[in-house]
């Protein structure tokens, strides 16, 4: 069979080349337009049992079992259940979330273990994309209002020790070497950014896709690039939401 389809793909002869064109045109055929109506209605039964299904099974086991995981809740956690279903969890992170706070089961948290208590901490209303990595050693915390694009890494620290030797003896993290990030409100971020440690973010930033912020970022700055630099002010039209009373210490 092998030989007989590499003769109709070279189409060696008449003959090979006729099956040849039967087979291209029978490839091109599409399914005629009056049946296609009865595939939509297929399209949205299958669109509704799969996301039915997501919804009851993060109902009654993925959110309430994330929800454990959590020193604090807020109302109206919305958890988004995605083929992972649910976050990878490595150390002992403390999570803190407010009110109205979005977050998919593609997400990984992971915390050192030389301090007790590594604090995840985020505001109400904030969106947290999916495969959200974030890396704590002391304390991260988000704003609210924030919207956190897909794929955005948060890290108080740099993984491993800078010194060379202490890698090579498996060492620890140094924890003087580990730095707090602070995200304000209204921060928007943008899907693959990195932000290091010590990094704080002021309200109403934009930081563009793909960026790698080293540096702290002023209130309302557009930033983009690796490392990312100040493009412009971001434009308010009109009266921005009073979140005065989301501020996180």
């Amino acid at each position: 069979m092998q030989k007989l389809s590499v003769k109709i793909r070279q189409r060696e002869t008449p003959f090979f080349a006729f099956l040849y064109n039967i087979a291209f045109r029978l490839k091109r055929i599409n399914m005629p337009y009056f049946l296609l109506p009865f595939y939509r209605v297929i399209g949205l039964l299958r669109r509704g049992l799969i996301n039915s299904g997501r919804r009851i099974s993060a109902f009654i086991y993925y959110e309430p079992m994330f929800r454990s995981q959590c020193k604090r809740v807020g109302r109206n956690l919305n958890y988004v259940k995605t083929r992972q279903g649910y976050p990878y969890f490595h150390g002992p992170v403390c999570i803190y979330l407010g009110d109205n706070v979005t977050i998919h089961g593609r997400t990984a948290f992971t915390a050192a273990s030389l301090l007790d208590n590594p604090s995840f901490t985020v505001g109400d209303n904030t969106s947290l994309g999916p495969s959200l990595s974030v890396s704590i050693v002391k304390e991260i915390s988000i704003g609210a209002y924030c919207l956190i694009g897909t794929n955005v890494r948060i890290t108080d620290n740099d993984g491993h020790p800078i010194d060379f030797i202490k890698r090579a003896n498996g060492a620890t993290i140094d924890l003087e070497d580990a730095k707090p990030v602070k995200i304000g409100n209204n921060v928007w971020i943008g899907e693959g950014v990195s932000i290091l440690k010590g990094v704080s973010i002021g309200k109403g930033a934009i930081i563009g896709a793909r960026s790698v912020v080293t540096h702290d970022i002023p209130p309302f700055a557009i930033v983009a690039g690796n490392p990312a630099c100040f493009i412009k002010e971001a434009s308010l039209v009109g009266k921005t939401p009073n979140t005065s009373q989301h501020e996180i210490s």
